[in-house]
């Protein structure tokens, strides 16, 4: 692979005239730093944008793309439902939030199963709940909060007002007050990446005349989330995954584990991607220089 790369790249030396910028992003990981990055002019001018993730479900040498819907629209949540406490024994002059946020969860469940067309990916998991610490105390207040997750932006402000609804309609069922916190500031929700059907398509020529046909594939739609999406939002961009996975260097893990390991051997191949990825779009898209 890395001699195919160089040899087609060393094949297509001669000038060429537009601007490629490198962007260098910090806090991908929550911060919503893509959009602070446009905020700030990143994107100047440019009009299409390149992006590759690694995948250590594919091997190195590999990469995989699609047109459309690849990762999910992505926001978090907290709820507090706010009750009265009291002792066990006396549940009567209680309002209680164990059971108010008891029944808010199970409604949520329904919001996707009942309401959300089948054919559209949506998730909605409550990953914790907190409250109360002892075996014969009502508490006043229960905590619990997770994840909403659409393959589609609107479908997700959809959730987002859905669940808003239900949680605090729930409490009023039960006595309770109900406090809903989207955590925006803190996790900026994500738009879902939309990736161009003709920059997938570019892609998809660039790969196979530097890796072969046959190391080029389509991947599949994750619910995972990322910021790239606020690119997209700006200018047509594309996203796919490159291959790291090697049994031998143990490059078998996800980037999310203690125990990741990356095949370095696709550094080379990534470099050179991205280069002629660049090269070759802009020997189809000329235009005059700016003096």
């Amino acid at each position: 692979c890395k001699q195919s790369a160089a040899k087609l790249l060393n094949q297509r030396k001669h000038k060429l005239e537009g601007t490629v910028r490198l962007l260098f992003q910090p806090a991908e990981e929550g911060g919503a730093g893509a959009s602070k990055m446009i905020k700030g002019g990143a994107l100047g001018e440019a009009e299409a944008i390149f992006g590759m993730h690694v995948d250590f479900e594919i091997p190195t040498g590999t990469i995989a793309s699609i047109s459309g819907p690849l990762l999910a629209a992505v926001c978090f949540f907290e709820a507090k439902m706010v009750g009265i406490g009291g002792h066990a024994a006396e549940p009567h002059l209680t309002a209680d939030p164990i059971v108010a946020a008891s029944f808010a969860i199970l409604a949520l469940q329904q919001l996707i199963s009942r309401e959300v067309d089948p054919l559209h990916s949506q998730v909605l998991s409550v990953t914790y709940v907190r409250g109360g610490s002892a075996s014969n105390v009502i508490p006043s207040h229960v905590e619990f909060g997770g994840t909403l997750r659409s393959l589609t932006t609107e479908g997700l402000w959809q959730l987002r007002r859905r669940l808003k609804e239900v949680i605090e309609s729930q409490a009023v069922v039960h006595r309770c007050n109900a406090y809903v916190d989207m955590r925006d500031e803190e996790f900026p929700p994500l738009p879902a990446v939309f990736n161009d059907e003709s920059l997938h398509l570019h892609v998809k020529r660039v790969g196979e005349l530097m890796l072969g046909p046959e190391n080029v594939m389509a991947c599949e739609k994750l619910m995972a989330g990322e910021d790239f999406a606020f690119y997209q939002e700006v200018i047509p961009g594309v996203m796919f995954n490159i291959g790291i996975r090697n049994e031998e260097v143990g490059s078998v893990h996800s980037p999310h584990s203690p125990y990741f390991f990356l095949d370095e051997d696709v550094l080379p191949i990534g470099v050179a991607l991205h280069v002629a990825l660049a090269e070759i779009y802009l020997e189809s898209h000329q235009h005059p220089v700016k003096q």
